[in-house]
């Protein structure tokens, strides 16, 4: 196995830390459509083209 001295320089060590101290993670909440997948899912977005390509009047 490499060691992370063959790999990686120190700067690039301390590097990394600053990113991930910058870019902490955090909680994320997603929609998720009724048939599972994330909102929108594609038959979604496209009757949301539908609608919003069509005129109210014209029923």
């Amino acid at each position: 196995m490499e060691h992370l001295s063959d790999f990686a320089s120190a700067q690039d060590v301390e590097d990394a830390e600053d990113i991930l101290f910058a870019h902490p993670a955090r909680r994320v909440a997603r929609w998720v459509c009724g048939c599972g997948e994330e909102y929108p899912c594609p038959e979604v977005r496209f009757a949301l083209l539908v609608k919003g390509t069509t005129r109210k009047d014209a029923a």
